[in-house]
C-alpha cells in the first residue's frame, strides 16, 4: 500500500489538488457500482455508501476524516449565509442567465441538469486527464529507472506516443468537448453570480436544501444521502492502463512520501516485496444536487455571522472546517503482488586451505561439497601469504554493505545479484598487505542459479567461511478483477472561503 499511494500521490497531485490516502483501500463488487438506473437493492444501498463516503470532510495526506460531517452539511450552512446586495446590470444578468441555459438543462421535477454541451465536456475533459496521468506516470516510470534500456525506449517510443495521446485529447476536449465555450460560461457563472447571490442561492435551493429532510434519498437500509456519482459511468466495462512498480521504484517512491503516509503505512517495503503492478483509473464525483461545487465556495458575495470559525483559510495546505472537497479519486483493480520466497538447500561452516601441490581449496555451495561437484567459489593459496578469494564455473559474487550475516534474506540475496547489479571486480578478492579478509560478507550467485551469502570467519593462508544457500522463487497474487479498491481521493483546494469582498454592498 506505501508503494501503491506513493504513486498515486505523483501521478495526481497538481497545483489546485491535494491526494488522500486511506491506510486501508475501501473495496466493492465491481457489480454493486453499476450506478444508473434501474438499480437493486444492493446497488442503492452501496451508491448511500458511496455517496457517504465522497462528501465527507477529507484529510491529507492521509483520508481518517469524520463520517458525521458531511459537504451537505457545509452546504446547508453556506445556504444560510449573509448576501450581499445584488449588483447586476440588466445586461449583466441576461448574460448570467444565457450561460446557465447553455450549461443546464431543466428536468421534468424542475432541477436542473447538466447539459448535451457540459455533458460533452466532461467527458472530454476525463479522457484529457487520463491521458495526462498517462503520460505522467510513464515519464515517472522511465525516470526513476537505472535502465538505460528502459529510459530510450521512453524518450524514441513512450514519450512521443503518449504526448500525442494527450495532445489529441486535448483538441478533443476543445472541440467536440466545447472546453472553451463551457469554460466562458462556467466563468460567467461564477463572476456574475457573485454580483447577484441571492440568484444563486436561489437557484443552489431549488436544487436541493439540505435543511428540508425530504429532499434526502433513502436507501432499502434506511441510511438517508445526497446521491454522489462518477463520471464515466461506463468505465468498470473498458480496459484501464496498468502501472508497473519495480521494487526499486517502490523504495524511491517511499523515500519521497510524507512523514505522515510513511508512519500510517509502516514506511518501508516488505523485504520479499519483488513488484507490484495494478489497473487504475480516476473517475470525477458528480454531485447533481450541488453543481458547480466553486459557484458557493468561490464566491465573495457571502459571509457568516460574526464569530463563526471559517471553511477554509486558503492557504498552501488549508486548514478549517471544510478546506476542501473529493472531486475525483482513482480506481484500481487487479493488484498484482510478486513477491520472492526461498528455501534453504545448503548451509554449513568449512575450512578452506590450498596447498602447494593443489594451489587452491574450493567449495560448491549449492551441495556444501569441498573439492567436488561444481565448485562456485575458492580459496587460494599465494606465496606471498595474502590470501585471495575467487569465483568459479560462471559463479558470481557481489560484496555486501555492513548488514549483517543473519539478517541477509533470500529476497534480498537475490535482488542483490541480479541485474543491473555487476558482479564484484574481475571475480577476485584479495587482501592488501597488512590487512584480513574476515568480516566480509557476499552475495552468490551460483553455476546453479541459486543464491548464497558468505561470510569470512577466518583469513590467512587457509580461508574459514559460513554460507547458506537459498532456491528461490516468485510467487504472484492478483487480487480478483470484480474488486474495485478506492486507493486515492484527489481533493479540490478551497481557497479562503468566506471572503467577502468588502467592496460590496451589504
Amino acid at each position: 500500500m506505501l508503494g501503491i499511494a506513493s504513486k498515486l500521490q505523483t501521478m495526481l497531485v497538481d497545483p489546485e489538488h491535494i491526494v488522500s490516502v486511506p491506510v486501508t483501500p475501501y473495496a466493492y463488487q465491481a457489480r454493486n457500482l453499476h450506478f444508473t438506473p434501474p438499480r437493486d437493492a444492493v446497488q442503492e444501498n452501496t451508491l448511500a455508501e458511496f455517496s457517504e463516503l465522497m462528501n465527507r470532510i477529507p484529510t491529507t495526506p492521509i483520508w481518517q476524516p469524520s463520517a458525521t460531517v458531511h459537504l451537505w452539511d457545509v452546504y446547508g450552512e453556506m445556504l444560510g449565509a449573509d448576501l450581499a446586495s445584488s449588483s447586476l446590470t440588466t445586461d449583466e444578468q441576461l448574460d448570467y442567465q444565457k450561460a446557465l441555459d447553455y450549461l443546464y438543462d431543466t428536468a421534468p421535477d424542475g432541477s436542473g441538469t447538466a447539459s448535451q454541451a457540459l455533458r460533452a465536456y466532461q467527458s472530454a475533459r476525463q479522457t484529457w486527464l487520463q491521458a495526462s496521468i498517462d503520460y505522467k506516470q510513464a515519464q515517472q516510470t522511465a525516470k526513476m529507472s537505472t535502465d538505460p534500456a528502459v529510459r530510450e525506449h521512453w524518450q524514441q517510443v513512450d514519450e512521443p506516443r503518449l504526448r500525442q495521446s494527450r495532445d489529441d485529447a486535448l483538441t478533443a476536449w476543445t472541440g467536440t468537448g466545447h472546453k472553451i465555450q463551457v469554460e466562458d460560461g462556467l466563468r460567467t457563472v461564477t463572476e456574475l453570480g457573485a454580483k447577484m447571490p441571492s440568484a444563486v442561492w436561489r437557484r443552489h435551493r431549488e436544487t436541493f436544501n439540505p435543511k428540508l429532510p425530504d429532499q434526502f434519498s433513502t436507501a432499502p437500509n434506511g441510511s438517508r444521502f445526497a446521491p454522489t456519482f462518477y463520471a464515466p459511468g461506463e468505465v468498470l466495462d473498458v480496459a484501464w492502463p496498468r502501472v508497473e512498480l519495480s521494487r526499486e521504484m517502490m523504495v524511491a517512491l517511499a523515500s519521497q512520501a510524507s512523514p505522515a503516509l510513511s508512519a500510517a503505512l509502516g514506511g518501508a517495503i516488505d523485504d520479499d516485496i519483488h513488484s507490484v503492478a495494478f489497473d487504475y483509473c480516476p473517475v470525477s464525483i458528480a454531485r447533481p444536487w450541488f453543481d458547480p461545487v466553486m459557484d458557493m465556495f468561490g464566491s465573495r458575495a457571502w459571509r457568516f455571522s460574526p464569530g463563526t470559525q471559517p471553511l477554509s483559510d486558503g492557504a498552501d495546505r488549508p486548514q478549517g472546517r471544510c478546506p476542501a472537497y473529493v472531486e475525483s479519486v482513482a480506481f484500481v483493480r487487479s493488484i498484482e503482488t510478486t513477491r520472492l520466497s526461498g528455501v534453504e538447500i545448503s548451509s554449513g561452516e568449512a575450512f578452506l586451505e590450498g596447498d602447494p601441490e593443489h594451489a587452491y581449496a574450493s567449495i560448491d555451495l549449492d551441495t556444501g561439497t569441498r573439492d567436488g561437484g561444481v565448485p562456485d567459489m575458492s580459496w587460494d593459496f599465494l606465496s606471498a601469504g595474502l590470501p585471495q578469494l575467487r569465483s568459479l564455473n560462471d559463479a558470481s559474487f557481489y560484496l555486501m554493505d555492513s548488514t549483517g550475516f543473519e539478517a541477509l534474506g533470500p529476497a534480498r540475496l537475490c535482488r542483490e545479484s541480479e541485474p543491473p547489479h555487476h558482479p564484484f571486480g574481475d571475480g577476485y578478492l584479495r587482501a592488501a598487505e597488512g590487512y584480513s579478509l574476515a568480516g566480509t560478507i557476499m552475495a552468490f550467485r551460483t553455476t546453479e542459479g541459486n543464491v548464497a551469502k558468505v561470510q569470512v570467519l577466518e583469513s590467512g593462508s587457509y580461508g574459514k567461511i559460513r554460507w547458506a544457500t537459498y532456491s528461490v522463487s516468485r510467487d504472484s497474487s492478483v487480487s480478483d478483477e470484480e474488486d474495485i479498491y478506492i486507493a486515492a481521493f484527489t481533493c479540490r483546494r478551497i481557497p479562503k472561503c468566506p471572503n467577502p469582498d468588502p467592496a460590496l454592498q451589504w
